[in-house]
């Protein structure tokens, strides 16, 4: 039961993250997927990535979504179309990367504008945390000498040279702190994930 639960918070956590990173498109904002609109200019300055989804609201009966190729898209063919959708309220995710293509299939629709391409963009992965640097403790005393010490050589004709000795520092205590701090976080998130799924058992 407790594997269970604990399997539960993590997929809660997961689900979580990737929605939260997925956006929602209104394809035309508030005009919708109807003719007459600009829909090139529409995409022009959005971003699309891996997860997100388009949302095409149009009369249904009147339009439809169609996904096609590149080449059904450049003459406005819907014949062989990838999928196709007259429901009035469509909303299509982006599963992979590249361009989209999408066109009413309605005669005479597709030739006066209503056709979108988006360029999608692979998903990023999350950044993993920063590397917590070693913070010298209280209690560690600084053992770098301040000189270097030298070390006598052998005398050469009465005159006797020094050679530079080498110094090894024991290693530098590091603290634990960034690793606690980790855990911690983790811990956190799991606690909430778990009441949360506690709440849904």
């Amino acid at each position: 039961m407790a594997s269970n639960l604990a399997l539960a918070a993590l997929l809660l956590i997961a689900s979580c993250a990737s929605a939260a990173s997925a956006a929602k498109y209104t394809v035309g904002d508030t005009s919708g997927w109807t003719t007459g609109a600009d829909y090139t200019t529409w995409a022009s300055d959005k971003k699309f990535k891996v997860g997100d989804s388009l949302v095409f609201n149009f009369a249904g009966g009147a339009h439809t979504v169609d996904e096609v190729s590149a080449a059904d898209y450049a003459s406005c063919s819907s014949a062989n179309a990838l999928s196709s959708d007259g429901s009035g309220a469509s909303t299509v995710a982006l599963k992979t990367a590249g361009k989209h293509y999408f066109i009413c299939g309605v005669a005479g629709h597709c030739s006066s504008g209503m056709k979108l391409v988006v360029t999608v963009a692979a998903a990023t992965a999350a950044s993993p945390p920063p590397k917590a640097s070693p913070t010298p403790t209280p209690d560690s005393p600084d053992t770098t000498p301040d000189a270097t010490p030298t070390s006598p050589s052998t005398s050469t004709g009465g005159s006797t040279t020094k050679t530079p000795a080498t110094v090894l520092a024991p290693p530098t205590k590091q603290s634990e702190s960034g690793a606690t701090g980790l855990r911690a976080t983790a811990l956190a998130g799991l606690g909430v994930a778990g009441l949360v799924a506690a709440a849904l058992f």
